[in-house]
């Protein structure tokens, strides 16, 4: 049942005969509505509009019936009217409620102003500005935001929807225990209050309690199970788990068949990368909705920057925009690119959000560029006019909808031509966003350019860079990793949430037909490690095949993997730097090729290094070529020489190579713009 928009009683005109007459209409008006027959008090009210005593309480009353009939702009314009008749602290509040629904924030924050200075005793109206406050993750206004909440609470300490907004601003600001300290309030005053239950499950997970986070997706889900954002939560934290059990809980099935529906909106894009039920056109829909649904109301402002400007006789203005300028595979990837940059053609301004890690790697990062910025403490429209007034000729945002993700920065357009890169393998699904993709022929073919928002920008060798083949630690013994020494290792370092029953089946078929093999894979929860091992003996292959690595720093783990003999990629959505690692330690790749930018990165670094011959076409022909290698001892050898030989000249490690390349595409793309044309550009 929807909540009645607040409003004050009559304010008591003279006495008269006829005022008397309006004050008991009025009365009867209010009676109308809070016993719910909205329809005669409108009609009382729509009388009463004409009479100058009443014109502020039946315009007041006029505008909460027109919220509850979902019509935001009449609702405004009553209340309007209600504000200046009235100037009450009820009327303001209702005003903030119907400017929210139009998308009005500066407007918003002026009438939730206005009310606490009329009334400081309304708990709503705090954790609503609060809530105002938050957005666009400034840290001043995040401080703020967090007393708005306090106040919320000391007015009505059971309030559990400020009880979450206090947590989650805690959790900006990096103070989880608070955050789940509220969290848990929240759930304490309002045991099947959803939000609280989502919020503190999005916590556990990000602090490996897993276990107890998909307890509470469930949960969400049984109390909301027509909400496909319940079902998402949940269907995700399961895959992240390798819980592929058929009870207990909706399938990927019946998320598909939910977003088919026309119920897509406000999922995340990032998990249907790895979901085989997820096909090229459902996840561009899914993400233009996601897209349009998150930043709908930064896309609708004017761009702060329109023109491409003249870059003769200057040097081009570069901006990467990121939340992952720390110890993360964006990173290290792109590191050895900044620093090659010519520096006679090209000015790199470096962006950072997300979490202030003063690492090895991001100080790394400050001595490359000439500029690296931390915009983490700035709300997103302060963010984006600090690019705009820098100039920035071309913004490159590294981060799209992966953790930490703040495209209302790029939403504003702060550049004139922005482009969408190596963070997330996908398309953000509104033009907006980004201008371009970043690709190649083989991750990002021209055929496939209707499951983009943006124009495809193609490198001519491999989309991903790397950093530049160097000596790697000594390989320690088998042993040291608990590895069988006279065994086949196959190995995959990849997330959890990339693995998928149909391609267990697969590696389990691999493993069945090689006989004395293993299979190595990344660091996982307990819970997972116990999955994976149930899927397998389900399987016909005995748990002890399969060795959970441990944890090692990055140059540990790289120095490792020389141990593997195979590796093996996964589907649909496949390795990144992990193929890369695998390939740079000499490691040949399994790869299946498949219909999306995820689906064909393995692809790519394979075509680029040359061995087309380890693209498998389909599933089948992915587990006899690894079953072959991995039973042809010869020709394994063969192919790892091959590999090896082939590294020092692939433009894959050359990090100078790509950043000349990259450069190419960069003015390729301004001058695109510049003449007024969009479509594919390339290097």
């Amino acid at each position: 049942m929807k909540r009645r928009p607040p409003f004050p009683s009559a304010r008591k005109p003279a006495v008269s005969t006829v005022t008397a007459t309006n004050e008991q209409q009025y009365r009867r008006a209010l009676q109308c509505y809070e016993q719910g027959r909205y329809d005669e008090a409108f009609a009382i009210c729509e009388g009463l509009r004409s009479r100058p005593d009443f014109e502020g309480g039946a315009c007041l009353v006029l505008g909460c019936i027109y919220l509850l009939r979902r019509q935001p702009e009449a609702a405004e314009s009553a209340l309007r009217i209600a504000v200046q008749k009235l100037g009450s602290a009820d009327a303001w509040f209702n005003l903030a409620l119907a400017l929210t629904a139009t998308s009005k924030p500066e407007e918003i924050e002026e009438a939730y102003r206005k009310t606490l200075e009329l009334n400081p005793k309304q708990p709503q109206a705090w954790n609503n500005l609060g809530n105002l406050l938050r957005h666009g993750h400034s840290r001043e206004r995040l401080q703020e935001a967090l007393e708005c909440y306090r106040r919320a609470i000391e007015l009505q300490p059971d309030y559990a929807l400020a009880h979450v907004n206090l947590g989650f601003a805690y959790k900006l600001v990096d103070q989880k225990r608070e955050a789940e300290w509220h969290y848990r309030k929240a759930m304490e005053v309002a045991p099947d209050f959803t939000p609280a239950l989502t919020k503190l499950a999005e916590l556990l997970k990000a602090t490996k309690r897993s276990e107890e986070a998909l307890s509470l997706y469930r949960k969400a889900w049984e109390l909301e199970p027509n909400q496909i954002a319940r079902m998402a939560d949940f269907v995700a934290q399961r895959r992240r788990l390798a819980d592929w059990s058929d009870a207990g809980g909706p399938q990927p099935a019946d998320l598909i068949a939910a977003i088919k529906s026309g119920k897509n909106s406000g999922i995340t894009p990032l998990p249907l990368l790895a979901l085989p039920e997820v096909s090229p056109d459902l996840l561009r829909d899914t993400t233009a909705s996601f897209s349009r649904l998150q930043w709908g109301y930064e896309l609708s402002l004017p761009p702060l920057v329109e023109n491409v400007a003249d870059t003769r006789g200057r040097r081009i203005r570069v901006g990467y925009l990121s939340a992952d300028f720390r110890n993360h595979a964006v990173t290290h990837l792109i590191t050895d690119v900044i620093a090659h940059h010519d520096r006679e053609r090209f000015e790199v301004f470096l962006y950072a959000y997300g979490p202030e890690e003063e690492d090895e790697e991001r100080r790394a990062l400050r001595r490359l560029a000439e500029h690296f910025m931390s915009v983490s403490t700035l709300g997103d429209g302060a963010a984006a006019e600090k690019i705009r007034a820098d100039g920035i000729d071309l913004l490159i945002d590294l981060t799209g909808f992966t953790t930490n993700a703040r495209l209302g920065i790029t939403a504003r357009r702060p550049a004139a031509v922005i482009a969408s890169w190596l963070g997330y393998i996908g398309s953000l699904g509104e033009p907006r966003l980004a201008d371009y993709i970043i690709g190649d022929m083989i991750a990002t073919p021209p055929e496939r350019v209707g499951d983009f928002s943006e124009s495809l920008a193609l490198m001519p060798h491999c989309f991903q860079p790397n950093r530049a083949l160097t000596v790697a630690m000594p390989a320690p013994d088998r042993q040291t990793e608990n590895l069988p020494g006279n065994a086949s290792v196959f190995c995959s370092f990849n997330q959890c949430f990339k693995l998928t029953p149909a391609l267990w089946d697969d590696w389990c078929r691999i493993l069945s037909s090689t006989g004395n093999s293993v299979l190595w894979l990344a660091p996982m929860e307990p819970v997972a490690c116990n999955n994976l091992q149930r899927e397998a003996i389900q399987r016909g292959i005995a748990p002890e095949r399969l060795v959970f690595a441990k944890w090692r720093s990055l140059a540990e783990h790289q120095g490792r993997v020389p141990l593997a003999d195979l590796a093996l990629d996964t589907w649909p959505y496949n390795s990144g730097t992990t193929a890369s690692d695998a390939l740079r330690a000499g490691v040949p790749l399994v790869t299946l090729n498949g219909d999306t930018f995820a689906g064909r990165m393995g692809a790519s670094l394979l075509h680029n290094i040359g061995l087309d011959e380890l693209i498998a076409k389909d599933r089948a022909a992915y587990i006899d070529l690894a079953v072959a290698l991995a039973t042809d001892k010869a020709r394994l050898h063969a192919l790892r020489a091959t590999l090896a030989s082939r590294l020092p000249d692939s433009p894959l490690f050359d990090p100078q190579r790509f950043c000349r390349d990259l450069e190419r595409l960069f003015q390729a793309m301004l001058d695109q713009r510049a003449r007024g044309e969009s479509g594919i550009v390339r290097a």
